[in-house]
């Protein structure tokens, strides 16, 4: 399937130092799929390709955790709780910094900070990709079967044509990653790939 770069972005979910570094707080969950996928060389291959090709690219970031940055919200989700007690994501610090092989490059989307699982929900999100043109969107990053799928079927909701890519993608453990790229994204996605194939369509 080939891919109009005026029209198509790359969205980046959450490609943070705490679940992708060697000493983020979460990587010893990310790992094992992370490493059998090679799922940041293949996420930064994409970047680039992108990037050659003057493709949007665009980042959705979860919230940073912060002192009382969830205030005000009556009802936490399991995932913020424990983001209260762990303080992933840390703004200011290592592990809410963007890994350094996934940065934005100057010129690209960052929206605001989503504060569970959609990248669009309470962002600015969709506004940036509407005020560039954006249709169609190719969905990489963390974590397979939570932010991934959830940024997704917003965009759907949205009306956007929805890429998932299969092995861009981690999850906590593979068979969550595995269940989720097998069941639930050809449900959700216009289209469902690998890295490799994504690269030759858009390196053609």
């Amino acid at each position: 399937m080939a891919h109009d770069p005026t029209t198509t972005a790359i969205l980046l979910v959450d490609p943070y130092n705490d679940f992708l570094a060697r000493r983020g707080q979460a990587w010893m969950m990310t790992r094992d799929v992370a490493l059998a996928n090679g799922m940041i060389g293949k996420a930064r291959s994409i970047l680039e390709a992108a990037r050659r090709l003057r493709m949007t690219v665009a980042y959705a970031p979860h919230h940073r955790w912060r002192p009382n940055g969830l205030k005000g919200r009556k009802y936490l989700h399991p995932t913020q709780f424990m983001q209260e007690k762990s303080h992933i994501f840390a703004a200011g610090k290592f592990g809410g910094e963007f890994l350094p092989e996934l940065a934005p490059a100057d010129g690209d989307i960052i929206s605001s900070e989503h504060c569970c699982s959609s990248g669009f929900a309470g962002t600015d999100l969709h506004a940036q990709l509407q005020g560039r043109g954006i249709t169609h969107l190719v969905i990489i990053g963390m974590i397979t079967n939570s932010c991934i799928e959830a940024t997704a079927r917003s965009a759907v909701d949205l009306g956007y044509h929805v890429t998932l890519v299969t092995d861009a993608v981690a999850a906590f453990s593979p068979v969550e990653h595995d269940l989720a790229i097998r069941e639930n994204y050809p449900r959700i996605g216009h289209a469902v790939t690998d890295a490799s194939s994504l690269l030759e369509t858009l390196r053609s």
